[in-house]
């Protein structure tokens, strides 16, 4: 039981790491809220496969019961939510709704709270929306999220970019360029604006001769000019 009980805590912690949803401090606090003593080593952390015939009824059925118990059942939550695919728990999500009459998503807004809701709210979310949320978070308010929009326009896919932009402009009803054209400038806001437009070369193969023109392209504005060639 501790084995599979640390096995889900560690997804939870491998899930948050992966789509950097929260700071370090906020890992802290999750770790001690869940008395999680166990040293983590993120080669530990299994990636989650899916169930062949998935039927979510009895994980809606296990999710209202911990829900619905004295002071939350936050450990049946987690086994539930952090054995599940993206796809099981999109599933999860419209048998919940249909089987109680309410979204599972608001459910947990009223029932948890700090970091640990965080944590579930981000699990209950498909990719693409994730993202989109968080690169809204990077670019809302004071100041500039950098890394976060790196972190996330740089390691995506061109489907994955069209599908992150399709849900930002469903979710907040304005186009991802704009708003990263608004909030950066420069180089940096040319290099994000080209980075999310997906359609960057996403070929395998190394072609030699390109690699030694690159190379040769870079010398001629780094090494031997004064100054740099940003554009080039």
């Amino acid at each position: 039981r501790r084995s599979s009980d640390l096995a889900c805590r560690k997804e939870v912690l491998r899930f948050e790491l992966k789509v950097n949803c929260i700071n370090m401090s906020f890992i802290k606090a999750i770790l001690e809220h869940m008395a999680l003593e166990d040293s983590l080593d993120p080669a530990d952390a299994a990636m989650v496969k899916g169930t062949p015939g998935y039927n979510p009824a009895a994980d809606v059925a296990n999710l209202e019961k911990a829900i619905k118990a004295k002071g939350v059942d936050e450990a049946a939550i987690t086994n539930i939510l952090t054995k599940r695919t993206h796809a099981e728990r999109h599933q999860i999500k419209a048998a919940y709704r249909q089987t109680t009459g309410k979204p599972l998503e608001e459910v947990m807004k009223k029932t948890l709270s700090g970091p640990y809701e965080m944590v579930v709210l981000g699990l209950l979310m498909m990719p693409p929306q994730y993202d989109a949320c968080e690169l809204k978070y990077a670019t809302k308010g004071l100041g500039t999220d950098e890394d976060t929009l790196i972190e996330i326009l740089a390691s995506r896919g061109n489907a994955e970019i069209k599908e992150m932009t399709k849900a930002y402009k469903e979710e907040f009803k304005c186009e991802l360029s704009k708003d990263l054209s608004s909030d950066t400038a420069g180089d940096f806001q040319k290099t994000l604006l080209a980075l999310a437009k997906g359609e960057r070369n996403e070929d395998v193969r190394v072609d030699d001769n390109l690699v030694e023109a690159d190379a040769r392209a870079l010398c001629e504005v780094g090494e031997k000019k004064k100054g740099t060639d940003r554009k080039s």
